[in-house]
């Protein structure tokens, strides 16, 4: 067999489909695969139109496709279509070009061709489930990212992104991790802690863009990155609103157990102080004005009434006494308080109200009301020390929609009337900001207090339907304020 004929063996039993047109565009040979795969005889594709064996939607690009590359004569190239069969299937084809000539001049093209059916079923495949995957990450209620070792910002879905406050993810990408932890070291050690596990879990402090901070439940895994290098990939939900119910929960209930046993002991404690002070009384009636021991007798009874004081205000954080709720106006009922404020707060303080020009109707037994006020008042004297200085106090009102009701945990949205209490002291250290409403807990001197003012407060508040929170940095002061529902006028 001679190379020639070698060759055209090679051709003509060759697996891929090889073909040859004139400049016209039809075939003058075609090989038996080409045949087979089209389902034509030989003899039935000589001299037809190559563009007939293409499907209508990709004629007009393979026309231009074909006919640039012999305009600009380029040597080679190769172009994907979908072809259609002598029986009418469709089938993909991926086919490389070349232009043949003679001498100078050009004579015609041949092709070398391939069925690529069922790598595009593959690749159409691939497109959906990463479509469909992209779809899902994108879609996400909750924060997905990827990240390299060192805390670069590899990629993240837009649910990330509006968690922490960012416009856009490519913005939040321009960001690292060190901007998004609260603190660094904790991301270290977090990364250490995990670091021969596959998963790790844990709750931990993120930063928004806008400076405040939030709680997020943080499950990641180590990931091999296209480089080769380690990195993290995370899932990230926002539990700032749950820890902060739950915080409440525990608090509330403790102070349930705390006001069970407040209420036992003060009325067992109210019945030996009757007796007491009665005895007293006796005592002092029997004694002359003159008698060493009456002095004795008036200072049991002193004592006494002291313990009286403390019971009575047992029994209001206990919540066992009726009290009558009334509507009361704020705008004018915090005003008028304004000199018993100020002698309860002394000569070093200053008292300055502000309201807001409008009513702000709260229903409360108005006895209890004051002693919030007393009591706010008080803790903000206190918190100054004997340098003194100012205690403001606004009266506003304000509509919290559900987003802003997380910051004041068990609030539903709705109209709220507000009192602040701002006080010029040193702040409370951060150790104990989570004990402030605890009952019986102070820093006093504990014969200067009993640790129940903030706990009255808080106790009033809930029953009044509102609540009571805190915001403090050390040496910049301390702001109180007290929420309750507004009540609507006709």
């Amino acid at each position: 067999m001679s190379v020639h004929d070698h060759l055209r063996h090679i051709v003509e039993f060759a697996q891929d489909l090889i073909y040859y047109c004139d400049l016209e565009g039809r075939f003058t040979y075609v090989n038996r695969a080409a045949a087979r795969v089209m389902g034509y005889a030989e003899a039935e594709l000589v001299g037809r139109h190559y563009l007939t064996l293409v499907h209508p939607d990709f004629q007009s690009r393979a026309a231009e496709f074909y006919q640039s590359q012999v305009r600009e004569r380029m040597p080679a190239s190769y172009f994907e279509f979908v072809a259609l069969t002598k029986a009418g299937h469709s089938i993909w084809i991926g086919q490389h070009v070349q232009l043949v000539q003679d001498g100078p001049n050009l004579v015609g093209v041949h092709a070398i061709a391939r069925d690529i059916t069922h790598q595009k079923t593959i690749e159409e495949k691939l497109r959906k489930s990463e479509a469909h995957y992209r779809s899902l990450i994108q879609g996400a209620a909750y924060g997905m990212y990827r990240t390299t070792m060192a805390g670069e910002i590899l990629d993240a879905n837009p649910a990330l992104a509006r968690m922490l406050g960012y416009g856009s993810v490519d913005e939040l990408r321009r960001h690292r991790m060190s901007d998004v932890w609260v603190s660094v070291a904790d991301r270290t050690a977090a990364i250490a802690e995990n670091a021969d596990r596959e998963y790790g879990t844990a709750d931990v402090r993120w930063r928004r863009k806008d400076g405040s901070t939030m709680i997020v439940h943080l499950s990641a895994r180590r990931v091999e990155l296209e480089d080769g290098s380690t990195g993290f990939e995370g899932i990230a939900e926002d539990v700032t609103e749950r820890h902060a119910l739950e915080e409440q929960l525990r608090r509330s209930q403790r102070m349930e157990a705390v006001g069970r046993l407040a209420r036992g002991v003060a009325h067992d404690f109210n019945n030996v102080l009757a007796a007491i002070i009665g005895s007293g009384d006796l005592l002092q009636m029997q004694l002359s004005e003159n008698d060493p021991a009456r002095v004795e007798a008036m200072e049991i009874q002193k004592a006494a009434e002291r313990g009286a004081s403390l019971t009575r205000r047992l029994l209001t954080f206990a919540r066992s006494q009726i009290v009558e709720a009334e509507v009361v106006d704020l705008e004018t009922a915090v005003p008028t308080r304004a000199g018993a404020l100020q002698r309860a707060a002394g000569g070093g303080v200053e008292i300055r109200i502000a309201t807001r020009g409008r009513p702000t109707p709260v229903r409360i037994e108005p006895g209890q009301l004051e002693q919030v006020l007393l009591n706010l008042v008080a803790n903000a004297r206190d918190a100054m020390g004997p340098a003194g200085g100012a205690v403001d106090i606004v009266v506003d009102a304000v509509s919290l929609d559900v987003k802003s009701a997380a910051s004041y945990p068990g609030l539903p949205a709705g109209d709220y009337a507000r009192i602040s209490v701002h006080d010029t002291g040193g702040g409370i250290a951060p150790s104990m900001q989570a004990h402030v409403f605890e009952p019986f807990f102070t820093t006093k001197d504990p014969a200067k207090g009993a640790g129940l003012g903030l706990s009255i407060v808080y106790s009033v508040a809930k029953d009044a339907g509102g609540t009571v929170t805190f915001t403090s940095t050390p040496g910049r002061g301390t702001t109180f304020e007290l929420l309750l529902p507004l009540v609507p006028t006709p």
